[in-house]
């Protein structure tokens, strides 16, 4: 398998990648894209592959979200194993040992956040997601087996709601148009449902919108309009509360949060456990430690492990991410928590300065590899330990490189698959120095 989640074939001294795939099969393939990254398709399958299974959702093969309902879930595992031992084979130096099994949960109905677009398909509305490959086109999603049904209610209602209501659809090509498309999101502990939807300016008739969906939603709690500009490419812009709160009542691996429409953890609720253990394996806390969380968002991880430290200093990415983390502290009667906001480098001297000791330290790279900077500053400020995080193991493994350059070395890799039915894998490397 390959990091896109395709199987390789080969086919003489070409390596072509084949999505829907498998490895151990045999088939006859349309190659169509030539190249040094050649992409094939299957004509006909002539050998199935032993752990292949017959996809569980209508949408398979067309949607652009899963890519490997049609494996095992234990062959899952074992290939995102393979892709992590292969892509840091570099960095550990051939010691794949370093590298455990991934650890997995329930691959089906795991997923707590829908975010679906809206199209127009002749004269009727169209809600889903895009078709795979980089096609803008829609389908029309009925079912989701790794969404909670209250998600895929949410949307049947959302699409009902639109479409009553006539709200013109965005177009891109002509930046004509009013709905973008709808998110909704399901709290695992307490039911609690929140709908956003998304539209390049004001809507009208909100309360038509309000009545609709608090009529067709019974778990409703939160309605929200985020209102994103022509040119923003994301759905998610100025939010404005229509109905309810802001933001849903949950409870992740026994502690209690406050769920927002701008998501601060995997979309994966009930593999968080798992995930707060492999980061406090790899951290080898013994109860005395000052911890600092450098990337700790709205303050779960920061909870999550402050049972298991003396103390935590959070690091959040803004004021609003940072007040948030202040009241999930408040929320669990945590008073071993102290948050910062923006520039990790500059807290960590400042501390430094202080004659605060930091002892572990815990790392996750927002879209680009952590500073050179950022590793020398926290040696300095005497961490020994660090578990460096991450979902791409491309960053993940210049973030180790750089952690190595700073006298930091792997003492051992934990993958744990946060999104079933996907190729991707976040991970938790311990760092020792």
């Amino acid at each position: 398998m390959g990091p896109n989640g395709a199987a390789v074939g080969s086919a003489g001294p070409h390596a072509i990648s084949v999505p829907f795939a498998a490895p151990g099969e045999s088939a006859v393939v349309e190659v169509v894209r030539g190249g040094p990254h050649a992409e094939g398709k299957i004509v006909s399958l002539l050998r199935r592959a032993p752990h292949a299974q017959l996809p569980r959702c209508r949408h398979f093969g067309v949607c652009g979200g899963c890519q490997w309902q049609h494996l095992s879930y234990e062959s899952q595992l074992q290939f995102k194993t393979a892709l992590v031992r292969e892509a840091l084979a570099p960095v550990l130096g051939g010691e794949s040992r370093l590298v455990r099994e991934t650890v997995g949960g329930d691959p089906w109905a795991y997923r707590d956040r829908l975010q679906a677009a809206v199209a127009m398909r002749g004269e009727r509305l169209v809600a889903g997601f895009h078709v795979s490959g980089g096609d803008l086109r829609v389908i029309n999603v009925r079912e989701c087996p790794i969404q909670p049904a209250s998600n895929v209610q949410a949307l049947d209602a959302a699409r009902a709601t639109l479409a009553e209501l006539g709200w013109p659809v965005f177009d891109r090509a002509t930046g004509r148009g009013l709905v973008r498309g709808v998110i909704a999101q399901t709290a695992y502990a307490t039911d609690e449902v929140m709908v956003v939807l998304s539209a390049v300016r004001d809507v009208p008739d909100r309360m038509a919108a309000v009545r609709l969906l608090r009529e067709h939603i019974p778990g409703l709690r939160s309605l929200i309009l985020s209102i994103a500009p022509r040119s923003h490419p994301e759905m998610l812009g100025r939010l404005r509360l229509l109905w309810g709160r802001e933001y849903l009542e949950d409870e992740i691996a026994g502690i209690r949060v406050r769920r927002y429409p701008t998501a601060s953890t995997p979309p994966n609720p009930r593999a968080m456990p798992a995930w707060v253990d492999a980061v406090a394996a790899s951290l080898a806390a013994d109860g005395s430690e000052t911890l600092l969380d450098a990337a700790c968002e709205e303050g779960f991880m920061a909870a999550a492990l402050a049972t298991r430290v003396r103390r935590v200093l959070g690091i959040a990415p803004d004021r609003t991410a940072m007040h948030r983390a202040w009241d999930t502290a408040a929320l669990n009667g945590l008073t071993t928590c102290v948050f910062y906001t923006r520039a990790p480098n500059r807290v960590i001297e400042k501390l430094h300065v202080r004659g605060e000791r930091l002892d572990t330290a815990l790392l996750t790279s927002r879209g680009r590899p952590a500073s050179p900077e950022l590793f020398d500053l926290l040696a300095r400020a005497g961490a020994r330990r660090l578990a460096v995080t991450g979902s791409s193991l491309t960053l993940l493994a210049a973030d180790l490189r750089t952690a190595g350059a700073a006298g930091y070395h792997v003492t051992a890799v934990r993958p744990v698959d946060l999104l079933p039915q996907t190729s991707r894998i976040h991970c938790v490397a311990a760092c020792s120095r």
